[in-house]
C-alpha cells in the first residue's frame, strides 16, 4: 500500500513540476508595422524586478523564451534603438503558454531628448548593455559576481569571462584600459556596487571599420561607474621566507580617480627571481 501511495504521490508531483514552466512567445513591430530586428526582450520578476530571461528578435521580429514560471507576476520589458520601450504586466496561467502575438512600438519622435525608462538589458547599436539595478548580488560582492548573474555571460571558476563562446579579452573601466592585461584584477578587486552599466561588445580597435566576420574580433568588457564612485583604490601584498634566510616580498597598489590612474609597484627578494613581468607592467 505504502508503494502504490509513493507511486501516486511522485506521478502528482512530476504533473505538477512539469506544469510549472510555459513558454512566452509573440512578433514585435515598428509603428509602421515593419518587423524589428534584434529588439531586446526581457521577462522580469514583478515583485523584485528581476531578470528572469531575455533574448534578441530574430529577423522577422519573433521572440520566444521557454521554461519561464507560471503562475507567477511577470513584466514583459521590450527595446529598440529606433522605437520607444515597451511594458506590459502578465502572468502565464498554469499549464498553458503566453502568446503575445502581435506587438508594436511607437516611434521616437525627433526633438524626444529625455529618456524616462531605463530597460533592464538592452541592444545598444553593436554593443549589449546590462543595467545592473535589474541584477541582485549580496552586499560587498565584487564584478566577478555581479557578472555571474548577467544572462548571456559565463564566469568560470579561474574568473576566466566566456560571451557567446568566446573568452572575454579585455576589461575596461569607463572606456579606457584598466591598469592590467589580467581580466581578474578588476573582476575581483572592484566593487559591485560601483557599477551602474555592463557593457559587451566586440573591438574593432581605435579605427572602428567594419569587419566582414566579426566573430574573430575580440570580445571586450566595459563597466561604466556610478557618478557618485568614480574613484576608487585597491591593491595586494604578499611575502615568504624559508630557511638559508631566503625570502621574497611584493606589492601592488592602484588608484583611479575621474581620468587619473596611478599603480605603485615593489618587489624585492634574495632566491635570484625576476621581479614583474611584462603584463604587471602595462
Amino acid at each position: 500500500m505504502k508503494i502504490y501511495l509513493f507511486l501516486i504521490l511522485l506521478l502528482t508531483t512530476n504533473i505538477v513540476l512539469g506544469q510549472s514552466k510555459g513558454k512566452v512567445l509573440g512578433t514585435v513591430f515598428s509603428q509602421n508595422a515593419e518587423p524589428l530586428e534584434k529588439a531586446t526582450v526581457t521577462i522580469l520578476n514583478s515583485k523584485d524586478s528581476s531578470v528572469v530571461s531575455y533574448l534578441l528578435t530574430d529577423t522577422k521580429g519573433k521572440f520566444e523564451f521557454v521554461k519561464i514560471p507560471t503562475g507567477t507576476a511577470l513584466t514583459l520589458f521590450i527595446s529598440h534603438v529606433n522605437a520607444n520601450p515597451f511594458r506590459k504586466e502578465f502572468t502565464i496561467p498554469n499549464g498553458e503558454n503566453y502568446d503575445f502575438a502581435r506587438l508594436k512600438l511607437d516611434s521616437k519622435s525627433l526633438d524626444e531628448v529625455v529618456i524616462n525608462i531605463v530597460p533592464p538589458v538592452r541592444m545598444n547599436k553593436d554593443t549589449l548593455e546590462y543595467n545592473t539595478n535589474f541584477f541582485k548580488t549580496r552586499p560587498n560582492a565584487n564584478v566577478e559576481e555581479l557578472l555571474k548573474e548577467l544572462p548571456g555571460l559565463q564566469v568560470n571558476m579561474d574568473g576566466s569571462i566566456y560571451y557567446q563562446g568566446k573568452e572575454v579579452s579585455k576589461v575596461k573601466v569607463n572606456d579606457k584600459d584598466f591598469f592590467s592585461s589580467d581580466v581578474r584584477i578588476a573582476t575581483r578587486n572592484l566593487d559591485a556596487s560601483l557599477i551602474k552599466t555592463v557593457q559587451v561588445y566586440r573591438d574593432k580597435g581605435e579605427t572602428k571599420k567594419d569587419n566582414e566576420d566579426e566573430d574573430k574580433l575580440p570580445i571586450t568588457i566595459n563597466l561604466k561607474f556610478k557618478k557618485d564612485f568614480l574613484k576608487a583604490s585597491f591593491g595586494k601584498l604578499y611575502g615568504s621566507a624559508g630557511t638559508r634566510s631566503r625570502y621574497e616580498a611584493g606589492g601592488l597598489f592602484n588608484t583611479f580617480k575621474d581620468t587619473l590612474q596611478l599603480s605603485f609597484l615593489g618587489f624585492g627578494n634574495n632566491i635570484n627571481r625576476q621581479s614583474f613581468d611584462y603584463n604587471e607592467l602595462n
